[in-house]
């Protein structure tokens, strides 16, 4: 074995700043990999400073993690989550990173291997981990091209979280596993739907009649709405050469960037469902709608539990039966209009779409079993609710 001199390779940067960056990359890595190399994380040093890759195949991560000094250009590939202990038992120290590598000689053959390592050095604490070579880990192929849009304050990150919560679980209707980013003539949204509920923010106006739609996954929607929250983010398209990607667009926010495959569907017309007026207003409040409906679902069970909402006295009152138990009634002081015939929602649907509402909320339908829209006080947001029948 023939000993590769490293000493002018490492880095040295602050444990809590590396955890940072190590808690965004595995909640990114999966735990359960059948590839070990997925399991890593790149660690890249140049001119540029450290950075930590990670990816699951279908989004890859670049984090810039402010170093305290460092040397060489070079890449290592070291387990993620060991890593992550070991930057987390530091403290508030400094996470010293050498990489290391060996070459093997066959005797039979004559042919040679590298075998990679790391060096990492915590106070009085060593570590001697082995590595994967670098240039075997997976990316996601292709070149940034062209902005598609920028959006400032955190806007991006609130918009997805907005309607994020009617996001399906459905595996069999793969299409809705995400959230449509679109530029329609009506302007530009984000929208998600499980056939159930829908949610919608119109965001802009479509000032330069720019068409696209994008459906954004479910992990990239988390990861964007959880780390880049207030930041400003930059969108760009991918290329091959000189054609574009469909599927695939890389987000860059402060310190981090961001390159997902999309879902390659296509996403409902959802503006059809949606009803250009309504019949019936009446004003609920949050404070009073919410209580009523985990204290008539105490019969029933949370989960699934379907409640009826009908008029008692010009009073809407949410009621739900059950076969072997009996039957729950809770008024509220919200008016009922006489001419709306009772109706079935779903209590846990129900109760999350007035949880994410701001303010006062209206709750508007026409009674003929089409879709029940709450209207809050924010004006980007169009939420609808299938009702059920009880």
């Amino acid at each position: 074995m023939i000993s590769q001199p490293t000493a002018s390779k490492f880095v040295s940067v602050e444990a809590k700043e590396l955890a940072s960056a190590l808690k965004l990359a595995n909640s990114i890595i999966e735990v359960r990999n059948t590839i070990p190399i997925l399991n890593d994380v790149r660690l890249n040093y140049g001119k540029k400073g450290l950075s930590v890759e990670a990816t699951d195949l279908d989004l890859h991560a670049t984090i810039h993690v402010d170093e305290v000094e460092g040397a060489g250009t070079w890449s290592l590939c070291v387990p993620a989550r060991f890593l992550a202990a070991v930057a987390s038992a530091a403290g508030t120290g400094w996470v010293h990173i050498e990489p290391a590598q060996v070459e093997i000689k066959n005797e039979k053959t004559g042919a040679t291997s590298i075998r990679h390592s790391a060096e990492i050095r915590v106070g009085v604490a060593s570590y001697t981990v082995e590595a994967h070579a670098p240039e075997d880990y997976p990316i996601i192929a292709g070149e940034k091209a062209g902005m598609v849009e920028r959006f400032t304050n955190g806007h991006f990150a609130l918009a997805l979280k907005k309607v994020s919560g009617c996001i399906s679980t459905e595996e069999t209707r793969y299409y809705l596993n995400g959230v449509n980013w679109a530029s329609t003539p009506s302007g530009r949204r984000m929208a998600a739907t499980d056939g159930h509920r829908l949610a919608l923010c119109r965001y802009a106006a479509n000032e330069d009649e720019t068409a696209f739609s994008y459906i954004i996954p479910r992990k990239t929607v988390g990861v964007i709405s959880q780390y880049l929250a207030n930041a400003d983010v930059e969108i760009f398209s991918v290329s091959n050469g000189n054609k574009i990607i469909d599927t695939v667009l890389e987000f860059k926010g402060p310190g981090l960037v961001l390159r997902s495959k999309l879902i390659d569907g296509t996403f409902p017309d959802i503006e059809r469902v949606i009803p250009k007026e309504f019949a019936h207003r009446l004003e609920i409040r949050t404070d009073e709608m919410l209580p009523a409906i985990r204290q008539a679902t105490a019969i029933g069970g949370w989960r699934g539990s379907a409640i009826r909402l009908h008029g008692v006295s010009g009073k809407l009152h949410v009621e739900v039966k059950n076969e072997e138990i009996g039957t729950a009634k809770v008024s509220t002081s919200c008016d009922w209009p006489e001419d709306l015939a009772p109706i079935g929602v779903n209590s846990r649907y129900m109760a999350d779409m007035v949880k994410r509402c701001q303010g006062s909320v209206a709750m508007q339908l026409n009674g003929d079993g089409g879709p029940i829209a709450l209207a809050d006080q924010d004006p980007e947001m169009t939420r609808l609710l299938m009702p059920m029948r009880v």
